[in-house]
């Protein structure tokens, strides 16, 4: 970061500001339908994707600790965890293949569904090598679905216009809540237990698709 990235910044970046384009037409004349980048759908985005951001910062920390302290040998729960990588690519590909006329409201919506229904599968059959590797693979399809979408999103609901700010402006709450989560996981874990922790999680995740739901498309 010191030697590559401050230095680009610092030297390479032009220091023009950028004025933002104005309203983009679409092809028949009439304005391209977007919400405006304010307001209560800016603040349902934001909350969604910084509710989220919880998830995967504060279970990375914990999560193998978790399965390992349920039972599970060192030796599996390496293996687990290392299906989570592949699986993000494996759900990204999907998306790339079949998913590219649908709207990433509705992926995002999918992903935290899915991610839901797997703690919903620990809660209900306990933390044994399968439902763990079932909810390393699934988390890890969801998380790299997410990602993509926290892009997608923002430009499909507010259009290209300020993109670059819009998505600065995101960013902030989001960075917060990645930086904070896994301090909280680990208070919870060490005050109450693991359950506790997942429940936490669970909740996190809830809150972002609940956003997500309420947000509409511009009509």
């Amino acid at each position: 970061m010191a030697a590559i990235a401050a230095p680009l910044h610092a030297l390479a970046l032009p220091r023009a500001r950028h004025e933002a384009e104005t309203a983009p037409k679409a092809n028949a004349g009439e304005p391209v339908k977007v919400w405006p980048p304010y307001g209560l759908v800016f603040v349902l985005v934001a909350a969604a994707f910084a509710s989220y951001a919880f998830v995967p910062s504060g279970m990375s920390a914990n999560l193998l600790a978790i399965f390992q302290r349920s039972g599970i040998d060192a030796g599996t729960v390496v293996w687990i965890g290392a299906l989570f990588g592949p699986a993000q690519v494996g759900a990204r590909l999907i998306e790339f293949a079949f998913g590219r006329d649908v709207h990433p409201l509705w992926v995002v919506r999918g992903a935290l569904a899915t991610l839901l229904a797997a703690f919903v599968m620990l809660a209900l059959f306990g933390i044994t090598p399968a439902t763990a590797a079932a909810f390393a693979l699934l988390f890890g399809g969801c998380n790299g679905l997410v990602t993509i979408t926290r892009g997608a999103v923002p430009l499909a609901l507010f259009g290209a216009s300020g993109y670059g700010r819009l998505i600065g402006r995101l960013a902030g709450p989001f960075l917060l809540t990645q930086a904070a989560a896994p301090v909280v996981m680990a208070f919870v874990v060490d005050r109450g237990s693991d359950a506790a922790a997942l429940a936490v999680a669970a909740l996190f995740a809830a809150v972002a698709l609940a956003c997500f739901i309420v947000i509409k498309r511009p009509a």
